[in-house]
């Protein structure tokens, strides 16, 4: 039988199945997925930054088109996460708070819950870092954590977390406010439209899936989501409107972003200020600048990241993953080097131009006690510390209608600690307040939502402010801790909790009618390390062989003074002495302080007996020469 060819248009739909049934068998590999496989973090070697002329999309995934009756908010998700993959960012260090097993690292600086009305100032971090309290075990869910800290958040964490089964007002107002995404521009946008000031008013009116947009320059939003009922459909109804700058898209529908992989200083700014009191206001411009920066460095070029975004921190020991490299990213491997480290340049010290520092005539014992940021950085030590504020703790940064000038909590520098690391180092310190619960030694704060609704008309007082408090009084303390106690429910388990207030290092409770007071880590300061700004060798102390920098009876690295904050009886402030938060004696280190007095004595008494000593040897050396020469001349 003669085969007969088969007509072409059979032949055409044989292929057609047979390639739909190759390309089924294999399905689509996401855009994502290929640059991430082919790039990785998305850097392929070449050092120059990649131009970001991009498509926008909003949070469902749909492109965002200037000819469309209705632009929705740009989504930093799903726009940046065409290339970059956003949960390994998302995971980062400053993003990952409220998602769940996190790393403590280092002790940092936390998040304030502060009201001068209830007298509260409570530390609050996901991380557990000792001192602190973690936002869900004091009732703070993730919408209300966004609502209290929003102005200086970077999103992602708190700001995606899924509302839980008993926060009805989160599911619902989630749905209208949108997701805190991370906002990537925030950090990486050069662009001198980036307003963080303006994020900061869109977090405060609960419109966070528009705050990319308008923080960005991209457009505006009219409406306030916090205004909106429950049931309002962003997606369906008009009350916020997001107008957008048409000029910024080109024919292609595409946006052009200024995006550096390291971000300037600028950026890190907002979030990471410290205003000095002391020289605040017109007294800003004679403060000097870190002088890293000064040199031309940047905060990135130390606090460096892989596409995971985990911060290295420049702390000692810290290995960020295991890489030796990182090793070298601290105080004294970037300066003096690290053995251990990956790359053998990195080995020597000296990286970037740093200085290699001998120290010479310093005792070893000193590298043992201390932190180089105990001679390097932040102000010098005074007789009595100064105040400062944070960009984060006080809201530093917001500029117009929204603009803030918290006056509490009171935080103090420097402030001489021995740290984790058993090393002295200078800190920033503040004193809790708060009332709460005290049960098996385990303390809970309470919010002040809940102290108002609880005691608010017993604490509410019409006093004028001293040193910034509301004056609280001891009779006060006891009535409120009374109606405390009475409104406190026998637990099934586990003896009944017992009422207190922090303040001022004291634990406030009552024993019978009494009021009792005590002390104790658990109701102490909480102190988180300074790193900048770092001074010049020849500001450091003890330069030059200055042992008098901290070994003088009146040095202040030992016996400059803290003062205790507290809202109980504000107007007698409580001094104690820089030693008593080292670990050491305060009576050796007096003692010790007072050697140094007569150390000049001793050199010269010491120099005295050398040359004593000295000149006996040089006698007995010529007599025996004279014998010497003696015997000989009797032998010729």
């Amino acid at each position: 039988m003669t085969l007969r060819p088969l007509p072409i248009r059979f032949l055409c739909i044989g292929l057609a199945l047979s390639g739909g049934l190759l390309f089924a068998a294999e399905p689509e590999t996401p855009q994502a997925a290929v640059i991430e496989e082919k790039l990785g973090d998305g850097n392929d070697g070449n050092r120059s930054s990649p131009v970001h002329l991009i498509e926008l999309f909003d949070e469902k995934g749909e492109q965002i088109k200037v000819d469309e009756t209705r632009m929705n908010p740009v989504s930093l998700k799903q726009t940046c996460g065409k290339c970059h993959t956003y949960e390994t960012i998302a995971a980062g260090w400053h993003f990952h708070a409220g998602t769940g097993e996190i790393p403590s690292g280092r002790v940092g600086e936390p998040w304030i819950l502060a009201d001068s009305e209830t007298r509260t100032q409570i530390p609050i971090s996901d991380r557990g870092w000792a001192g602190t309290f973690v936002p869900k075990n004091l009732g703070i869910t993730s919408w209300q954590f966004v609502q209290l800290f929003g102005s200086h958040f970077p999103g992602g964490g708190h700001g995606e977390a899924e509302a839980v089964e008993d926060d009805p007002v989160g599911t619902l107002r989630s749905e209208v406010s949108g997701k805190f995404e991370v906002n990537c521009l925030a950090c990486h946008s050069r662009d001198s439209l980036q307003n963080q000031s303006e994020a900061a008013l869109q977090a405060a009116r609960q419109n966070y899936r528009w705050i990319a947009t308008v923080a960005s320059g991209l457009g505006i939003v009219k409406g306030t989501a916090s205004g909106l009922d429950d049931l309002y459909d962003p997606w369906t109804e008009d009350k916020i409107k997001c107008i957008y700058d048409k000029t910024r898209f080109n024919a292609e529908d595409k946006v052009a972003f200024d995006i550096v992989r390291q971000p300037p200083a600028d950026r890190c700014y907002f979030c990471h200020s410290t205003q000095q009191m002391d020289q605040s206001g017109d007294k800003e411009w004679t403060r000097d600048q870190d002088v890293h920066l000064a040199a031309g460095l940047t905060c990135t070029d130390c606090h460096r990241n892989g596409a995971n975004h985990m911060i290295v921190r420049g702390i000692e020991g810290n290995s960020n993953g295991g890489t030796g490299f990182v090793s070298t990213l601290s105080c004294r491997g970037c300066h003096l080097g690290d053995s251990t480290a990956d790359p053998l340049a990195s080995q020597k010290g000296g990286r970037l131009g740093a200085p290699y520092p001998k120290h010479a005539g310093i005792p070893t014992i000193h590298f043992q006690e201390l932190a180089c940021t105990a001679c390097h950085s932040g102000p010098m030590p005074s007789n009595e510390t100064t105040l400062v504020r944070t960009a984060r703790i006080h809201k530093l940064g917001l500029h117009g209608k929204h603009a803030v000038n918290m006056k509490l909590p009171h935080i103090q520098w420097p402030v001489f600690v021995r740290g984790n690391d058993n090393k002295i180092a200078p800190h920033k310190m503040m004193w809790p307040s708060f009332w709460g619960t005290l049960q098996d030694k385990h303390l809970i704060p309470m919010t002040p939502k809940v102290v108002i609704e609880a005691i608010g008309d017993i604490i509410k007082s019409d006093q004028p402010r001293i040193n910034d408090w509301i004056p609280l009084s001891e009779e006060t303390i006891v009535a409120a801790l009374k109606t405390l106690s009475e409104q406190i429910e026998e637990p099934k388990e586990g003896s009944k909790p017992t009422a207190v207030y922090v303040a001022g290092g004291i634990l406030y409770q009552l024993s019978g009618e009494q009021l009792t007071k005590s002390e104790g880590s658990a109701v102490g300061p909480f102190a988180w390390p300074i790193a900048h700004d770092v001074r010049p060798a020849s500001q450091s102390l003890g330069r030059d062989g200055l042992c008098g920098d901290c070994h003088s009876t009146k040095a202040p690295f030992f016996f400059g003074t803290v003062a205790v904050d507290s809202p109980v009886k504000p107007e007698a402030i409580q001094l104690r002495k820089q030693v008593s938060f080292q670990k050491v004696s305060p009576v050796f280190a007096k003692a010790f302080a007072w050697s140094f007095m007569f150390r000049p004595w001793m050199k010269m008494t010491v120099l005295a007996c050398c040359a004593v000593i000295g000149a006996v040897v040089l006698v007995f050396v010529l007599k025996a020469l004279g014998w010497f020469s003696h015997v000989a001349a009797e032998e010729d």
